[in-house]
């Protein structure tokens, strides 16, 4: 039987239903610029068709059509990440290719020589499933339960052949809000009210209120489209938002202690105490930079209200 070495038209649909489609460059949960069904400047083949057609890398604002998207998706899979899958998986069925394919395509060529790929080398099908639903589940720090539903997704492809978008099984698009009760909205409704944008029930339903929290966000965020639904870059800025908001509190900690500390030191405490302060402050200072880097969108964003809302008073 021959390796399989090319995605099928069934397998680009499911990669797509998982990634969604975004058709301006936006900064995921992490911060990497990303842009039509996933594409980020991290892949080879995407940056050279980039740097191809537009003369440099992407770029924040850059913009790209579902046409265009979908025209270069089996390209990328297959000849970057399909690629690690034939040499470490050397699967002998299409759904095997498939469904190892879109997970490399979300973790990286990488991830084809993880403990899930050796055992769909070894043809443990069932053992490999298992394993899938446990890797890769987390961004950030974060466990995010669209990675979770992902996972399990490509599990069930790898063990029973069952792609998402066959309608054996239920998925709910990635560019609109969920119609039922779902863990990936509550977990978005619970970002959102801790942000200030919802005070509705956490229950996990789209609604009024909901689809209105979201519309509050994307209006504070310029490279949101104001439409009220919960898409991949939308999520992506919640994440980001959520985790600057917890770093900055942790941030705003740690200088509070380094002042302490500076403060007794001027108070004529011992020299060994002075540079212990002294220490405090540099980390604190470069812990702070490194805040101010990985979180500079969410931050422009908040200046940008601020000033808005100081010229209007």
């Amino acid at each position: 039987m021959s390796t399989i070495t090319r995605l099928s038209p069934q397998g680009a649909r499911d990669v797509v239903a998982h990634e969604g489609f975004v058709s301006r460059a936006y900064r995921d949960p992490v911060g990497v610029l990303t842009i039509g069904t996933g594409y980020t400047n991290r892949s080879k083949v995407f940056r050279g068709y980039w740097i191809a057609t537009r003369g440099r890398q992407l770029k924040p604002g850059d913009t790209i059509t579902r046409e265009e998207c979908l025209k270069i998706l089996p390209k990328i899979v297959d000849e970057e990440y399909g690629a690690a899958v034939v040499r470490h998986i050397r699967p002998k069925f299409q759904h095997h290719y498939d469904g190892a394919a879109s997970v490399c395509f979300n973790l990286g060529p990488g991830a084809a020589t993880w403990k899930w790929a050796k055992a769909l080398a070894a043809g443990d099908a069932a053992g490999s499933a298992a394993l899938l639903r446990k890797t890769g589940t987390t961004a950030g720090g974060r466990r995010l339960p669209g990675l979770v539903k992902r996972r399990q997704a490509e599990a069930l492809l790898v063990q029973r052949g069952i792609y998402a978008t066959s309608g054996a099984i239920r998925v709910i698009p990635r560019d609109t809000v969920a119609s039922t009760a779902s863990d990936e909205l509550l977990h978005y409704q619970a970002i959102l009210a801790r942000l200030g944008h919802y005070d509705g029930a956490l229950d996990g339903l789209a609604g009024p209120r909901t689809t209105k929290a979201v519309r509050a966000f994307q209006s504070g965020h310029p490279h949101l489209k104001v439409d009220g639904l919960l898409g991949p870059a939308t999520a992506a800025a919640l994440e980001r938002a959520a985790a600057a908001r917890e770093s900055g509190t942790a941030t705003g900690v740690a200088g509070l202690v380094s002042g302490a500390g500076l403060a007794a030191a001027l108070g004529g405490a011992p020299e060994w105490v002075l540079w212990i302060a002294g220490g405090s402050l540099a980390l604190a200072a470069i812990g702070g930079m490194v805040f101010a880097w990985r979180y500079r969108d969410e931050i422009r964003h908040r200046m940008t209200g601020l000033l808005k809302q100081r010229a209007t008073a």
